[in-house]
């Protein structure tokens, strides 16, 4: 939490603590009293020791705030630099206020960058996605850290003409309350002189790539193989109900019964998430041992794009490292729910010991659960004899 923000929260709860001391002595005067109940002076005791406590928090983190250089105009140029387009153009204004930080206001200590359009609780889906986020589209912003969201576990749809006067067959759907919260993924950089915000403009991509990516690379990690346990998500590989295929005959026919099993079951699966090694193993892929032909792609043959092995033309092909090689993803991916509490942003800090050194770290981090609506909704294929 930055100075800032703890300061707006204990400012917040002051006025409400304030608010409640004089309801009680509202009602005091409502009534014509003279003096409070007892239990009237014990909650007005209570709240008037609250306030005593958040007024000493208050001083010492407007102290902290002085000392940090918050409020100077060299400082607030870093909280500026935000941008709503992605790259283009934020990291450039982060360092040059970094830049800016010449003789004594060199005092000042951080700021932060939001890069809300990485992770943004909004999104339309991608004609043509590039990576495992692009197909997180079913996406909730929250307003406190815990959520809670309903699981379909059964669904057995007994739907059928019924005569005059006859009893209509029941259908069963059923739905589980999961309640979970968000975790946070983040990174923090080495020590980075400053002169490199200055000198090299290689550090802006850096700020704007390395840091960045490496916490989106972490969530869409945590989405495949999360364990579930202590700080992790749950991920696709972990959560149970999920629609097993295993190996049969070769790949391409295992990815082709992933489709049938999914088909099967009602389900409209939008998208394939592989591993680059089995990617390749599949464009690879020759009619016959020896033979010049690429089966399922290439110069000679354009099945990959037509309604067979990989299914109707619908279905996009997304390539992530995230995935074991060996297994393969079909689903439907708007049945997982990406819930952002806060988006992605990025930290800067050249105060305390990195002052004396003339240095910067940065930090990046966002905060995010997961919810699988529908894990039958996905076929986990095994592509290992």
């Amino acid at each position: 939490m930055s100075t800032n923000t703890k300061l707006q929260r204990l400012l917040s709860t002051h006025a409400d603590q304030k608010a409640a001391s004089a309801k009680i002595l509202a009602a005091v005067e409502a009534r014509g009293a003279a003096d409070l109940t007892e239990t009237e002076t014990r909650q007005f005791e209570s709240i008037r020791a609250a306030i005593k406590d958040l007024e000493s928090q208050i001083e010492e983190t407007r102290d902290e705030m002085a000392r940090a250089g918050y409020g100077r105009p060299d400082v607030t140029a870093i909280a500026r630099a935000t941008t709503t387009h992605s790259g283009q153009g934020w990291a450039a204004r982060a360092a040059k206020a970094l830049q800016d930080m010449g003789g004594e206001s060199r005092a000042i200590s951080s700021g932060s960058v939001d890069v809300p359009t990485l992770v943004d609780p909004a999104v339309t889906a991608k004609a043509r996605p590039a990576r495992l986020i692009d197909l997180l589209v079913n996406r909730s912003a929250l307003t406190s850290n815990a959520f809670e969201y309903f699981r379909q576990s059964v669904r057995t749809n007994n739907a059928a003409p019924v005569a005059d006067l006859g009893t209509k067959p029941t259908s069963v759907f059923t739905l589980a309350p999961i309640e979970d919260r968000a975790r946070v993924i983040a990174h923090i950089s080495e020590e980075v002189p400053i002169r490199l915000w200055q000198d090299a403009t290689e550090v802006i991509a850096w700020l704007e790539s390395e840091m960045t990516e490496g916490v989106l690379d972490a969530l869409e990690s945590q989405v495949i193989s999360g364990s579930g346990a202590g700080e992790n998500l749950t991920g696709l590989l972990t959560v149970a109900g999920t629609t097993a295929v295993a190996f049969a005959t070769d790949v391409p026919t295992t990815m082709r019964k992933a489709v049938t099993a999914l088909q099967t079951i009602g389900v409209q699966p939008n998208a394939w998430v592989v591993s680059p090694a089995d990617a390749e193993a599949i464009d690879l892929t020759k009619e016959a041992t020896g033979g010049v032909g690429y089966l399922l792609d290439g110069f000679t043959d354009g099945n990959a794009s037509s309604a067979n092995v990989f299914g109707p033309t619908s279905i996009q092909r997304v390539v992530s490292p995230s995935v074991p090689t060996g297994t393969a993803i079909l689903g439907d991916w708007s049945q997982i729910r990406l819930y952002v509490r806060e988006s992605m942003r990025l930290d800067v800090d050249a105060g305390g010991d990195l002052f004396k050194k003339n240095a910067a770290i940065l930090r990046a981090e966002m905060r995010a659960g997961l919810g699988h609506l529908r894990p039958a909704s996905f076929a986990v294929a095994d592509l290992t004899a």
